[in-house]
């Protein structure tokens, strides 16, 4: 075949494949909108190749000692009762305790890892001068579905709280901080050392800092889902969120559990009238100015799966599992919730403040109103940085060195 027309084809093909990623749809009022779309493109790309070149999810675990680009703290890389994480501490030796944060990272309990989220989590150990960060490499589903991710955590955690000496930690000023997954993580911590009574001879956590978390996977029609869901450009997706849901709950791929899920069929009719009832989940809560535009409230309870629903509501009603369906919040540590109104995962956030005030905890919830689905992460050097990202961040570490370490 003659070559210019090989590269003719070529270069067709690659024309019609940005140019669909460059007319995908966005939500009116979104800020820059094309660095969504070529974020996504971006992102699909590296899926697709990796998806080419590797098979299953991979996570590497790096031993050694290693230096951040740009940093001025110590990092090393060691085991916390077998869990791997990396720790980011001050250079010099301080000869007072030093408050400390554990971060838990995101990527919908299947992807991500320390090394992923180093530049994240380097820049705000780098930021909050005098504290020991804590990155958590957890194992991730499909290969490793729920309760492994909160079972890592855990253990890491705990191990920090029964050893702050050996790391020069106040155990008096120690945070967990999570994005999304993570944010789901950070707060299952919370309340497994709050609630759990193995735990009760530790120290109590200072905080428990939450960006766009998701909380809960019995409604998937909730205003955000329904304003947010079918944008691909947002980052995450209804579609994606449930499939991210269904591996952490079952570690495969299950046909069965996602149709039904994305009609929210696969809880049956007395869950849902339970739910209500017990004031867990209600769509009332949300803010009345953000169940607004593509929102249709629900107009009956009387459906579901309930076949479905038996075989998975141990898992789904388990608040290890999902941290929005336990019932008595009293007792947690202070809160600091971030949400921002283009995100699916939005009203689990808004929901999990609430109530947690509701039960007596002091909460700080920010809600941004341009801000989109992994923002804070996003690549805040390069091509795709976004206002509502530094934003989040730059009040997320304002909060956290007013709290831990003033």
């Amino acid at each position: 075949m003659n070559r210019k027309l090989i590269l003719g084809v070529l270069v067709g093909l690659v024309a019609v494949y940005v140019g669909y990623f460059a007319s995908l749809p966005v939500p009116e009022g979104l800020p820059e909108p094309w660095k969504m779309r070529a974020f996504v493109m971006v992102r699909y790309t590296m899926g697709l190749i990796g998806r080419i070149f590797t098979a299953g999810f991979s996570r590497r675990i790096v031993k050694g000692v290693q230096q951040g680009h740009n940093s001025t703290r110590i990092i090393t890389n060691v085991d916390f009762d077998g869990v791997p994480v990396r720790i980011y501490a001050p250079p010099d030796k301080q000869s007072e305790p030093l408050p400390a944060l554990v971060c838990i990272h995101g990527g919908g309990w299947v992807m991500g890892s320390v090394d992923t989220y180093h530049f994240f989590t380097n820049d705000v150990a780098t930021k909050l001068d005098g504290i020991v960060l804590i990155s958590v490499e957890y194992r991730l589903a499909p290969l490793y579905p729920f309760p492994a991710a909160i079972d890592d955590c855990t253990i890491a955690t705990a191990w920090l709280l029964s050893h702050t000496e050996e790391f020069n930690v106040d155990p008096n000023r120690i945070g967990v901080l999570g994005d999304n997954a993570g944010g789901n993580l950070a707060a299952a911590v919370s309340q497994r050392l709050t609630f759990d009574s193995q735990y009760s001879h530790l120290p109590k956590l200072r905080l428990q800092a939450l960006i766009y978390p998701a909380l809960q996977a019995v409604d998937f029609e909730m205003p955000s889902y329904q304003q947010n869901g079918r944008y691909v450009t947002l980052v995450l997706s209804e579609e994606l969120m449930v499939v991210f849901w269904g591996l952490y709950l079952r570690g495969i791929r299950d046909s069965s559990f996602e149709n039904a899920a994305f009609v929210n069929n696969h809880t049956s009719p007395s869950a849902k009238y339970l739910l209500a009832d017990q004031g867990i989940l209600s769509h009332s809560d949300i803010p009345e100015q953000l169940r607004s535009g593509d929102y249709v409230p629900p107009t009956s309870n009387d459906f579901g799966n309930t076949t479905l629903y038996d075989s998975i509501k141990d898992t789904l009603l388990n608040p290890d599992f999902a941290p929005l369906m336990r019932t008595d919040l009293g007792g947690l540590p202070e809160a600091y919730i971030a949400t921002c109104y283009f995100d699916v995962l939005r009203d689990d956030g808004i929901i999990y403040a609430k109530r947690l005030e509701d039960a007596g905890v002091k909460v700080t919830w920010k809600n941004y109103e341009v801000g989109t689905h992994g923002s804070m992460t996003m690549n805040h050097d390069g091509l795709f940085k976004l206002e509502s990202g530094i934003h989040i961040r730059h009040d997320l570490v304002t909060f956290l060195n007013n709290t831990l370490i003033n």
